[in-house]
């Protein structure tokens, strides 16, 4: 009950008689169209410099009095005005478009995004531009968002190559990850080496880990927001890419002068052509397509339609090899996700609103075929959802609020088995009953000043699910606070609850793309986190810099885990698997941030630790995470030679992941009662730690023409430089005299790319 209390308190406070004022605004095109990461300067008296957000909004504390305001945006005019705060202040800036054909601009001034949120309570939040992603080395050289946040503070990843995420403590399927707006269910591509999101279609990317806006919710760990480019082109624009592993194409076309606009891109890889130019065959390929829609119907109004599909298709039906047409053996395997998104946004004096519904799908197909025995495994999710959120700056002096509900039908049908054949003796033909289950959530927040140097936000997110003729609802409150020691430094501190209603379901220690998803039940209970984190986190505008210090502890309840000798493999009754039970996670996270001038980049470290406790497993006790890993640490550069060339580096370092290892095995009678059984005796689960590992990457860059309209770009490197391989398991070995030994494969040496890539 005190918790409530305060929390209430807070919310509504009796506003200080400060002597600065919140200026707020939003910087937008002509017709009304956001302009995100705007540069914007103000005098009060120190010159001082933010970016504009996704929405093209911006908020600073400023004195009362005259205040001069410069903002600029390529391609746009400058706007220069003085404007007198005497009271909070919310202004829409309107840039005009320049005429004349622009030349490259390098800029070197204060313009950072991950320091944005120091002028607010936000904390425990990455982020990321489409520049970033593109810039620096990574497998095959292809540009991948997934791979860049897997640098970041905070996160880890899973094994070599693949694109789980496993952020302070929580598991792979606690992530939220949207595409404007729309759950991702499957991250992956090329069986989890790149991610499903094409880096040319990326405006700019949030990764929030704590200090969760109320408007956040259904996973315990962390969201994942992406956001695709929603600025409106004045003429054609095209832009490609041709690398080692994959193609890329996207075209910007206006269709009414700032009214509408389209956009669309694809991407496939081609590894299959180039096997078979070789005179071989490889039957896998994977392709995505992206599309939005973009009308600007009024200044204050715009109207987005979003179009996602991507699947990977693996299929030697078609194979030519004698061998396997005479045997009468084929194999497909196909899966992918589908979403669709529309959006209307409104924007008023005082408030906007914000109005979107989606429909999205993940499902997988496999169907083998071996003479007469026939095997097929389906499994699908399936989303439609609405969202709706009205935001106010000015309702209150010193205080604006954020409010809205959401709505998600989730439709599953977690395993599909269908055999014939001498096969379906040992394998019944069988399926996990469909569920349909309704989440549903509300939420409220209010952000303000206290006092002179306390800002706070606080928000209430009531949630709830209902399936199986049983209903779930938790509240989640969120709470957090920025002290500002001096005008470069503050000091800042949340407390943030989660629930989740849906989980997923993996068949192996490590996740695979056709892990199936699965709502809550009557038995199965949805999980819970509660976090707390504290940090400080300081700006230097001249150097261009930003430093985060962060500590978090995370208790976790209702983790879903699985029976000692659990089988899920192709098993339908699966829920009888699973088990629930405790979790903690706490760390030290460390960033430094560089995101103007000719030398960008950042250095990151996180110390971490994850366990958790079942009562059915490890005989109660506490144990390690399958990914708890106690240090990671990246460092990652981009140095702007000259106008034509540029050099990039990547270096990591990260633990290795824990693993549960054969002691030792005793011998019993078989059942035949004809010789023995040899039974492994296992040590405490997951109480061995594979070997820690480090990487190095180098990349360069070479424009030959950057004033040319046609622009062309070559990027060559070197992936995992020194030849280092991270393990990716284990593997038992004997040896001569009845003894094991244990291996440690790796996945990735050495490997060179090579890409090039143009726009005009």
């Amino acid at each position: 009950m005190r918790a409530w209390g305060l929390i209430l308190i807070v919310a509504f406070p009796i506003v200080a008689n400060a002597q600065t004022f919140q200026l707020k605004g939003f910087v937008g095109d002509t017709t009304g169209a956001a302009l995100s990461s705007a540069h914007i300067q103000v005098w009060i008296p120190k010159k001082k410099s933010v970016a504009s957000g996704l929405e093209g909004d911006f908020a600073l504390s400023v004195p009362s009095g005259e205040t001069r305001i410069e903002i600029s945006y390529t391609g746009f005019k400058k706007l220069s005005r003085t404007i007198y705060v005497k009271s909070d202040t919310t202004i829409f800036f309107q840039l005009e478009n320049k005429e004349e054909e622009l030349s490259e601009v390098i800029i070197t001034a204060d313009r950072t995004f991950q320091s944005d949120q120091f002028e607010t309570t936000r904390m425990s939040t990455n982020t990321l531009s489409g520049k970033e992603i593109s810039s620096i080395p990574v497998l095959g050289g292809e540009a991948d968002l997934i791979k860049t946040l897997q640098l970041m503070p905070g996160v880890t990843k899973g094994a070599d190559g693949t694109t789980d995420l496993f952020v302070r403590g929580g598991a792979a399927d606690q992530n939220l990850v949207l595409l404007d707006g729309a759950p991702v269910y499957n991250t992956g591509h090329l069986f989890g080496f790149l991610s499903v999101f094409n880096p040319d279609i990326l405006d700019k990317v949030e990764s929030i880990s704590g200090a969760f806006p109320s408007e956040y919710g259904g996973r315990l760990s962390s969201i994942l927001d992406v956001s695709s480019k929603n600025s409106s082109p004045t003429q054609t624009k095209v832009k490609g890419n041709i690398g080692l592993l994959a193609t890329r194409l996207m075209i910007e076309q206006p269709l009414v002068k700032d009214k509408l606009s389209v956009w669309a891109a694809g991407r496939r890889t081609y590894v299959d052509q180039v096997v078979r130019a070789a005179g071989q065959e490889l039957p896998y390929y994977f392709y995505d397509f992206n599309a939005k829609i973009m009308y600007r119907p009024r200044a204050n109004s715009r109207l987005e339609i979003t179009f996602y599909e991507g699947n990977d298709v693996l299929s030697f039906a078609n194979l030519s090899r004698a061998s396997l047409r005479n045997r009468n053996i084929s194999n497909e395997f196909v899966l992918g996700n589908s979403s669709q998104t529309l959006r209307w946004d409104r924007f008023y004096k005082n408030f906007s609103s914000s109005f979107s519904i989606y429909r999205t799908a993940f499902r997988y197909s496999i169907q083998n075929t071996y003479l007469e025995n026939k095997l097929s495994v389906k499994s699908s999710i399936e989303d439609v959802g609405g969202k709706w959120v009205l935001s106010s700056d000015s309702v209150k002096k010193n205080i604006s609020f954020k409010t809205g509900i959401e709505l998600i039908q989730h439709q599953v049908a977690p395993n599909r088995i269908n055999t014939s054949g001498e096969i379906s003796e040992l394998l019944k033909t069988s399926a996990t009953i469909p569920q349909t289950s309704y989440e549903t959530s509300a939420f409220l927040q209010a952000d303000g000043l206290l006092l002179p140097k306390l800002r706070y936000s606080t928000g209430l997110r009531i949630s709830s699910a209902y399936v199986d003729q049983t209903f779930y609802y938790n509240p989640e409150p969120r709470i957090a606070f920025r002290y500002t020691l001096d005008s470069a430094t503050a000091i800042k501190f949340s407390y943030s609850r989660m629930s989740q209603y849906l989980h997923r379901v993996s068949s192996a220690a490590v996740a695979f793309p056709t892990d199936i998803w699965y709502p809550v039940t009557r038995n199965v209970k949805p999980q819970t986190a509660d976090q707390i984190a504290l940090g400080i986190q300081r700006t230097l505008p001249r150097q261009n810099l930003y430093v985060s210090v962060e500590g978090y502890y995370k208790w976790m309840n209702q983790l879903i885990g699985y029976r000692e000798g659990a089988s899920l493999l192709l098993n339908v009754n699966f829920e009888s698997q699973l088990v629930q039970g405790q979790g903690r996670g706490y760390g030290l996270e460390f960033l430094l941030k560089k995101e103007a001038g000719k030398l960008t980049g950042w250095i990151s470290y996180t110390w971490s630790k994850a366990e958790r406790q079942y009562d059915a497993v490890n005989n109660g006790q506490w144990f390690l995470a399958r990914y708890d890993r106690r240090h990671n640490a990246a460092l990652v550069m981009n140095y702007q030679l000259s106008r034509k060339w540029s050099v990039s580096t990547v270096f990591e370092f990260i633990s290795g992941s824990q693993f549960t290892p054969i002691i030792g095995q005793y011998a019993v009678p078989s059942p035949t009662l004809v010789g023995v059984d040899l039974i492994p005796v296992y040590a405490p689960i997951n109480s061995v730690k594979l070997a820690d590992t480090h990487r190095l990457d180098l990349g360069i860059k070479f424009r030959p023409k950057p004033d040319k309209k046609f622009q062309g770009e070559w990027f060559a490197g070197v992936y995992n430089v020194y030849n280092r391989a991270a393990p990716i398991g284990v593997f038992i070995m004997a040896n001569g005299d009845g003894s094991f030994r244990y291996q440690q494969p790796g996945l990735f040496g050495l490997l060179p790319f090579l890409s090039y890539g143009f726009k005009f």
